[in-house]
């Protein structure tokens, strides 16, 4: 019995783990690897055999979880990959938003690239390829099958599954994975997925776990606390009435799933309660709008507080003020618009339209950037974050005058107290922990925190090592 950590191993994205029990083989998450230097490693070919994967065992849906699903089946996986409802529906979404970006930014290169030249190197061509198509996606969510939480579910003989709330986004999953050994022992593997914050206003609050043997767990932020949540909110609040009285405009990259929804549901309560009046709010991301019908579409996955907004008939991603911007013609025309909130994709300024209007505002001392996600290292968010004067937008150089700020009380992500919460709450029964999901350092630092406060043993597994389990 062995398992592989073949992304998120000291870094943050490319969430995969491959789990060889002879007879059976497996993989949790299937994630595409995300920041500039990373991007190239969604090219290389995975370190197991795709045709011989019997499951893939989905966490949700984020891109850094579920991207690179596609080149799996292509290149010969043909089992099941098992999640909850909204998690295979917003995947879909994610997919092939996924898919049709990466055609687009393919056919800019190439036309960028004859204008050079008639001859382009097949290098090149490899190097820039999209992954996947929208028929791949389609053809990867043929292969879905859906399940409830709390249902235990047996697979085989040999192998027992079920998934728990993990309260990051919707329809997120813990997964129990229960084995038997060749020796016929049974094993218990735990699998945080992403781990939410508790107290998050749309979605539940993490589920915990009692026991297990070996656990895989996060460590996003295992190094820092967040800002309590009504404090995040109340600044969200200020830097939007500063900016109306300036004539400035508020940025706010967002991820298009979880992250807008929160965003919508604090400002339409601002509105709703006439904090806020006059407020013209743009949603300019396609995809988002789509996760926002999924969204609605799933109210039984809601926390008790946003149930009771709908029970009175409110609904918590409209307001008055507010417009879902559809097409770039649309997009571009908010070039003449000021004192107004702007939330667009992508969460990390990675692409998509935010980085139109990064370019246009980020010049103008009066604009807000409000950063609400975490930003891997490498990507255009982060260097807004790391207040770098000048960035590269569309090759061009842009001065950043704008104002940064950096909200982590939104985080989809449990900080160091929380995650150290839950991994208690399996007392003295792991065998190991192994920490992933996490940049280097602050992987290897929770892992110290853990080893002293908890007494378990724990490792920071190498980007593709391999691990015997007894």
């Amino acid at each position: 019995m062995k398992i592989q950590f073949c992304g998120a191993a000291r870094t943050v994205t490319g969430s995969c783990y491959f789990v060889d029990l002879g007879d059976v083989k497996f993989v949790v998450d299937c994630g595409a690897f995300q920041g500039y230097n990373m991007e190239s490693e969604n090219y290389e070919p995975f370190p197991f055999d795709p045709a011989s994967i019997d499951y893939v065992f989905l966490t949700h849906a984020h891109y850094d979880h579920c991207g690179r699903l596609p080149i799996l089946v292509k290149q010969g996986f043909k089992g099941r990959i098992i999640s909850t409802q909204p998690t295979r529906d917003l995947t879909e979404v994610v997919l092939l938003d996924s898919a049709k970006i990466q055609l687009e930014d393919y056919e800019r290169w190439e036309s960028r690239a004859k204008r050079r030249t008639d001859d382009i190197p097949q290098a090149a061509i490899e190097a820039n390829r999209p992954l996947y198509s929208e028929q791949d996606v389609q053809a990867t969510i043929e292969l879905f099958e859906i399940y409830p939480y709390g249902n235990s579910v047996r697979l085989r003989d040999d192998l027992e599954f079920r998934m728990r709330d993990a309260g990051h986004i919707l329809g997120s999953s813990i997964f129990e994975i229960w084995v038997k050994t060749e020796a016929g022992r049974n094993r218990k593997f735990v699998f945080s997925g992403d781990l939410g914050q508790p107290g998050a206003r749309i979605i539940k609050d993490p589920d915990f776990v009692r026991e297990a043997d070996y656990i895989i767990c996060e460590s996003t932020y295992g190094n820092r606390l967040h800002k309590n949540k009504d404090e995040t909110v109340l600044e969200l609040l200020a830097i939007i009435k500063k900016a109306q009285e300036d004539g400035g405009n508020v940025l706010i990259p967002s991820f298009a799933i979880e992250r807008t929804q929160e965003v919508l549901y604090e400002i339409n309560l601002f509105v709703e309660n006439k904090i806020l009046e006059g407020l013209e709010v743009y949603l300019d991301s396609p995809m988002a709008s789509k996760a926002t019908q999924i969204f609605r579409a799933y109210p039984n996955f809601y926390d008790e507080d946003a149930r009771r907004l709908l029970e009175k008939g409110d609904d918590p991603f409209d307001f008055p003020g507010f417009t879902i911007i559809e097409s770039p013609e649309e997009s571009k025309r908010l070039i003449d618009k000021h004192g107004v909130v702007i939330i667009a994709g992508s969460g990390m300024c990675t692409g998509g339209r935010i980085l139109h209007h990064l370019k246009n505002n980020l010049p103008n001392p009066k604009t807000n950037v409000v950063i609400v996600g975490y930003q891997v290292e490498g990507t255009l968010g982060r260097k807004l974050v790391e207040s770098e004067p000048v960035v590269e937008i569309f090759g061009d150089e842009v001065e950043v005058n704008a104002q940064i700020h950096t909200l982590g009380g939104f985080s989809a992500h449990g900080d160091q107290r929380d995650l150290r919460y839950w991994l208690r709450s399996f007392g003295k029964s792991p065998k190991m922990v192994f920490l992933t999901h996490g940049e280097k350092e602050i992987a290897i630092g929770f892992a110290s925190n853990i080893r002293s406060e908890l007494n378990l043993e724990v490792k920071v597994p190498e980007m593709n090592e391999v691990f015997e389990l007894k």
